[in-house]
């Protein structure tokens, strides 16, 4: 057998085993609230972060035919908490950082189909980069169904910073949304999804109600509301609303998926992994 015919064998293998494990765990697609997870939208910039123009207006026309209801993060933390009902086919959009063009472009997409969003804000960013949200643009959207929470003062990763950077990062942030927008910010989203026991005890003692990954599945009854997941939504030029339903529809194979391709490279195997499509 030559390296190509052996590639193309092992690629086989692969496919089969991932359809197996698909079959076997679309039933874990039911029951589960989906968590968007946007970044930038615009028509012009093209890298992974930013979903054109175009496929951001069709998915939430596809999530407004197909029946789904924006809800709050208040709300998903109550379901979470006290088990309050969530109205039929709930979804939650957030979108991290705080760019410019959420106001632009999302924001009077999302008034059109009279829809919630949230905004992870970086408030360092705000009026220092003319790609980023100023605070009057903040505010409008704040008393217009867009919630604003933290993505922290500064987007550093939490993990390897000391207590006392920790803590300013936490409440710096916190504290800014605040001030600006008139509302209480009690949910934070990660930078970069990452976390471990010690930023959640200084979550928990900034003042902060849940927080948010990027860990690809679903938020279900029983789940931590400090670690509750999102489905990242990345910009594409290929199979655009298929890959949106997939994402959509079926989380928590697709994360399955994304995390044995992250442990072959981990494990020595980089052209292994390439083989394997990601939705």
């Amino acid at each position: 057998m030559n390296s190509k015919s052996r590639i193309l064998t092992i690629a086989y293998i692969i496919f089969s085993f991932f359809l197996v494990i698909c079959l076997w765990n679309i039933r874990e697609s039911y029951g589960g609230i989906p968590v968007l997870n946007y970044h930038q939208v615009n028509p012009v910039e093209k890298n992974p972060l930013t979903v054109p123009l175009d496929n951001f207006a069709a998915q939430i026309e596809y999530l407004d035919a197909n029946g789904y209801t924006t809800i709050s993060p208040e709300e998903l933390h109550d379901f979470l908490v006290n088990g309050t009902q969530l109205p039929d086919k709930p979804v939650l959009i957030t979108f991290d950082d705080g760019y410019a063009d959420n106001y632009e472009y999302a924001y009077p997409i999302l008034k059109e189909h009279n829809m919630k969003a949230s905004i992870f804000l970086v408030s360092d960013y705000m009026e220092r980069f003319d790609n980023y949200l100023n605070w009057k643009q903040v505010y409008e959207m704040s008393e217009n169904k867009l919630y604003m929470g933290s993505h922290t003062l500064s987007h550093f990763e939490l993990t390897p910073l000391t207590h006392d950077e920790l803590v300013n990062q936490l409440v710096g942030g916190k504290l800014a949304v605040e001030w600006k927008s008139f509302k209480f910010c009690e949910f934070i989203a990660y930078p970069g999804g990452f976390y471990n026991q010690q930023v959640l005890s200084e979550v928990k003692k900034a003042g902060y109600k849940g927080g948010f990954t990027v860990y690809n599945d679903y938020v279900r009854q029983g789940d931590d509301p400090y670690t509750m997941n999102r489905i990242p939504i990345f910009g594409s030029q290929h199979f655009v609303m298929p890959r949106f339903w997939i994402r959509l529809h079926m989380a928590p194979v697709v994360g399955r998926i994304e995390r044995f391709r992250s442990s072959l490279r981990e494990a020595g195997y980089p052209l292994l992994a390439e083989l394997i499509f990601i939705p």
